[in-house]
């Protein structure tokens, strides 16, 4: 190959890898909320997603709340005691305490939806973790449900870019995000 070919791709492959990289960088994917059947809290995070949450129970956004874990870090009644503190009835939350990751909160999530017959959700997450949260739920989902994906901020109300970990959160967040995007849910949480 000659050198102006050899330029030419190198070209392309810098300038994919800055578009990648660029991607990574937007995690703003929000949605407006809907009316919906229920609201999941994917766990993780601080406690924003939980404040966030709450705000669209109380807004009547939907009746019903699924409370995800984050491992075992907190137990179902713990997690009904969070629900309680920010303002959510009892009778009104759901626990799913099977999943491990964000890929088996969103199929744990899509059978107490099948479960319960709600057809639409409002999904809770941080900024930072959207991105990926869209593509475990568009992996799983067949189709036949409505997931609306809202942006919760931390408690301090700061973006994931304002924060002091912003490069770790980035880095991970870029990692496993690829890693979802080739199918390897198992290896990346």
């Amino acid at each position: 190959m000659n050198s102006k070919l050899y330029i030419v791709i190198l070209l392309l492959f810098i300038s994919m890898l800055a578009l990648l990289i660029a991607d990574s960088f937007y995690h703003n994917y929000t949605d407006e909320p809907e009316d919906s059947d229920v609201i999941i809290v994917l766990g993780g995070g601080d406690q924003g997603r939980m404040d966030k949450a709450a705000e669209l129970y109380q807004a009547g956004y939907a009746d019903t709340v699924i409370m995800t874990p984050i491992g075992d870090r907190f137990s179902g009644e713990e997690l009904k005691s969070i629900g309680r503190h920010y303002g959510i009835d009892e009778s009104d939350i759901i626990v799913e305490e099977e999943s491990d990751s964000t890929y088996t909160n969103a199929e744990e999530s899509i059978k107490i939806m099948e479960e319960e017959g709600f057809d639409s959700a409002l999904v809770v997450t941080n900024d930072y973790h959207t991105k990926r949260s869209r593509l475990a739920f568009d992996r799983v989902n067949d189709s036949d449900k409505t997931f609306i994906f809202i942006n919760a901020m931390n408690l301090s109300g700061e973006r994931w870019y304002e924060r002091e970990n912003s490069g770790t959160i980035w880095l991970n967040e870029f990692v496993k995000t690829w890693g979802y995007r080739f199918g390897l849910y198992n290896w990346f949480g």
